[in-house]
């Protein structure tokens, strides 16, 4: 046992972390959070995605561009973008908002307590996240397609 010990304090020594440790390290990767709220005629749809740390710059500018397309669909001329909210933000942000319907474009829920998530299942709808899409252009077309279905939705058609 000593030994495995003294062969990890080594390792850390020259800057090598150990296998189990690298594997714990790759699975912990920080969140932020993007929002937008389309404001239509009969209804405000909010818009909420993740983006890992690392690569925040580029999922955010997609975010912004989707926000931009959003924008054009608005009935008013304010422009709601909020970009690199922590946990806490959106969330406070979420509980706060008054809209209707609520589009996430994230792999989880973990912003939202579970009874809220019950209570209010049909009005939130999942997409890919944007981490997917910047990697498949597929994805973004899923995506274009998700949004349309949901204006027409809310837009009753």
């Amino acid at each position: 046992m000593t030994d495995k010990l003294e062969n990890s304090l080594v390792l850390k020594e020259l800057g090598f972390d150990c296998v189990w440790l690298l594997k714990e390290k790759l699975q912990e990767v920080e969140k932020i959070y993007h929002a937008y709220t389309l404001n239509l005629t009969d209804s405000n749809i909010l818009f909420v995605a993740s983006s890992n740390i690392t690569s925040s710059v580029e999922e955010g500018s997609l975010f912004s561009n989707i926000a931009l397309y959003l924008h054009s669909q608005s009935i008013n001329e304010s422009l709601r973008l909020l970009l690199n909210l922590d946990p806490v933000k959106i969330k406070e942000t979420i509980e706060s908002s008054k809209f209707d319907h609520l589009f996430l474009l994230c792999n989880q829920l973990d912003f939202l307590d579970e009874e809220y998530q019950l209570v209010n299942k049909n009005k939130v709808s999942l997409s890919v996240p944007l981490s997917k899409m910047i990697q498949n252009s597929e994805l973004k077309q899923k995506l274009w397609h998700d949004i349309q279905v949901l204006l027409n939705k809310v837009n009753g058609q």
